[in-house]
């Protein structure tokens, strides 16, 4: 295993410890704010009050958290995704549509945040190929909200999860569960015999491979062996309120007999997808596929919006 394989397979193990989401903030020597998305976050000591958190050397705003001696952790609750996305991406300006404040030494705190940290720095430390930033906590706060976390290179809303299983669980509630099926830039697609159309593969629950009337169980009837699922679309139809849970997975290396039912991106037939709701779904998942961020459609069949929750590595 050469050395680039390694690195890769250390970042996966290290990537199935579950974490929150922050934003570390500064002002640099011309009281302009920096900020970058980190999930390095950790408490070192309550008496003294101590956190730490890491900064690869490479980045560009290494310079000013070294020197400036202060620092701010913002903890991003569930419906922030996004304030991550924007501070973990390439911005001139990534404080231009973010809402924030100052306490004690002047660092922004992210407006909405589920706690903060406003921290004089005590230590730099240089360890490998990052900085690690002590921070003497000088003013701090909390708030119930329920926190982002990030989980083998996905972000999970907790909150949205566990709303979807009692879904599951009501006797009451039609459930159809679906998946969006990725193989090398192509996705799977079956076609109905009698109309022609094209459809995900769906069923009444996830169930287990050994169960044939489930989404798994369908999959293992095909052939066709998943990688970790993960939520993609949340919504109902309103005319029988039925409840459509879709997942989006990879299809494993080598489980794939046959060809047929997978489309290239560029290359599917949007007509013939049985509804449109398919179509706007298919769609977006192929926009985000190139954005290489995920989010979460949540509501009604027509009409919703994106919980961006997760995104993938």
């Amino acid at each position: 295993m050469n050395k680039k394989d390694k690195t890769r397979e250390l970042r996966q193990a290290l990537g199935s410890f579950p974490t929150g989401v922050t934003v570390v903030t500064c002002l640099d020597s011309n009281n302009n704010p920096l900020g970058f998305t980190a999930n390095s976050f950790t408490s070192v000591s309550l008496e003294p009050q101590l956190i730490s958190i890491c900064i690869d050397k490479d980045s560009f705003n290494i310079e000013s958290f070294s020197i400036v001696g202060h620092f701010a952790v913002s903890v991003l609750s569930e419906d922030q995704q996004a304030i991550s996305t924007t501070f973990a991406t390439p911005n001139e300006d990534r404080f231009l549509d973010i809402e924030w404040n100052s306490k004690n030494t002047g660092s922004p705190i992210i407006k909405g945040a589920v706690a903060w940290f406003d921290c004089d720095t005590e230590q730099v430390i240089s360890a490998g190929d990052h900085l690690i930033l002590i921070g003497k906590v000088i003013a701090f706060d909390s708030t119930p909200k329920t926190p982002l976390m990030y989980l083998r290179g996905n972000y999970v809303n907790l909150g949205l999860e566990q709303k979807m299983r009692l879904a599951m669980e009501n006797e009451n509630t039609i459930i159809v569960v679906g998946a969006l099926i990725e193989w090398q830039k192509k996705v799977l697609l079956l076609k109905d015999k009698t109309s022609g159309k094209l459809y995900f593969p769906s069923a009444s629950r996830l169930g287990h491979i050994d169960d044939e009337q489930s989404l798994l169980g369908v999959l293992n009837k095909l052939s066709i062996s998943i990688s970790e699922h993960y939520l993609f679309s949340v919504f109902e139809k309103p005319l029988d309120k039925t409840s459509l849970i879709y997942y989006r997975a990879q299809a494993k290396e080598g489980s794939i007999e046959s060809q047929n039912n997978f489309y290239d991106f560029d290359a599917i037939p949007f007509d013939k997808l049985n509804d449109e709701a398919s179509r706007i779904m298919l769609k977006r998942y192929i926009k985000e596929r190139d954005l290489n961020a995920f989010g979460i459609f949540v509501g009604k069949e027509s009409e919703g919006k994106i919980e961006a929750i997760s995104t993938t590595n």
